[in-house]
């Protein structure tokens, strides 16, 4: 029975790889084929700070594959992104939030490229780390602190006598991961409170220049894409989901960019706290270079990912997206 067992299994795993190989030959074939079509055209892309240097990537690289394509990318937030697709200034949007129900209603369309999530995030040099780490700060903790009109103390933050003020830096630009973070406190971005900065590299300094702040930033910037470590200075704050003062094996913050990824697929990080990273348009694209650039980013454009720190579709995503574009 059991040598049964493991000639099924055997032949099981045979015919999955030969199926993946064929998948990878037959999409090779159709991306081969795509480079040597003759396709030309000119569009510009604007939106999220989160997307933007891997679409920047992703158009560089196509434009070598496609001459007589040219491309311009933007940074400026996803709202800016939505506002330069209405008045025509871009044809594609970099998005890093879920839309609106007014955005849907306009007739936005959306594909997914990528995946990523938002950390709260303070310095590593902060005089009471080890305390931080040990219990965490509970969502009741980040509405506090985030959405207060009066400064909190580090010791209101971690039920102390401290009396060091907790600085707080936000964006103030229409960034998507805040939206995404005030979801995740059940507010709007505008009821956050704090410094504001523009960017998740600002922020990143911000933090780095002070050891007492608090801040968020989406992971790709939480990390060093070289070393898969926290980027230098920055630590992810853990999350105390049951609000019992201790951090526990599920709430503890990923030290790797590697586990971070796993943890976004596997349900292990807050859903809320998790966002599809999406191109967007007016309405489905029907120019012929939109459409090739669109493909050329859910196929050959996913060994890219990583190298920016966000994090790749997985098949069904992948399948998903491309049917869109049918």
């Amino acid at each position: 029975m059991n040598l049964n067992k493991t000639i099924i299994l055997l032949l099981s795993l045979t015919l999955l790889l030969s199926c993946k190989q064929r998948n990878i030959q037959s999409n090779g074939e159709k991306l081969s084929a795509r480079t040597t079509t003759n396709i030309s055209g000119n569009f510009s892309i604007s939106g999220a700070y989160a997307l933007y240097p891997l679409v920047k990537k992703w158009s560089d690289d196509f434009m070598k594959l496609h001459p007589k394509v040219t491309i311009v990318v933007l940074e400026g937030g996803t709202g800016q992104g939505l506002d330069d697709l209405r008045s025509k200034k871009s044809q594609l949007a970099m998005i890093s939030r879920p839309l609106t129900d007014t955005e849907l209603e306009e007739g936005i369309w959306t594909v997914p490229v990528a995946k990523d999530g938002v950390a709260p995030i303070v310095n590593k040099k902060n005089p009471f780390l080890k305390k931080i780490l040990e219990q965490g700060l509970s969502p009741e903790k980040f509405l506090k602190v985030f959405t207060s009109d009066k400064p909190f103390t580090w010791g209101e933050m971690l039920d102390t006598n401290l009396k060091e003020i907790v600085p707080v830096f936000i964006r103030k630009d229409e960034s998507g991961a805040a939206v995404v973070f005030a979801g995740f406190l059940n507010k709007e971005s505008s009821d956050l409170k704090g410094t504001g900065v523009t960017g998740d590299i600002e922020m990143i300094r911000s933090i780095q220049n002070n050891p007492l702040a608090i801040g968020f930033c989406n992971f790709s910037f939480a990390f060093d894409v070289a070393t898969g470590d926290q980027t230098k200075d920055i630590q992810i704050v853990p999350t105390d989901l049951n609000y019992n003062k201790k951090i526990e094996r599920k709430e503890i913050p990923f030290n790797n960019l590697d586990k971070a990824h796993r943890g976004l697929w596997l349900g292990i990080y807050p859903k809320n706290l998790c966002r599809e990273l999406t191109i967007g348009s007016l309405e489905k694209p029907s120019d012929q270079a939109i459409l090739e650039f669109l493909k050329y980013v859910l196929t050959e454009g996913q060994n890219d990912i990583k190298t920016t720190g966000l994090c790749e579709l997985n098949e069904v995503y992948v399948g998903y997206s491309l049917d869109k574009l049918k």
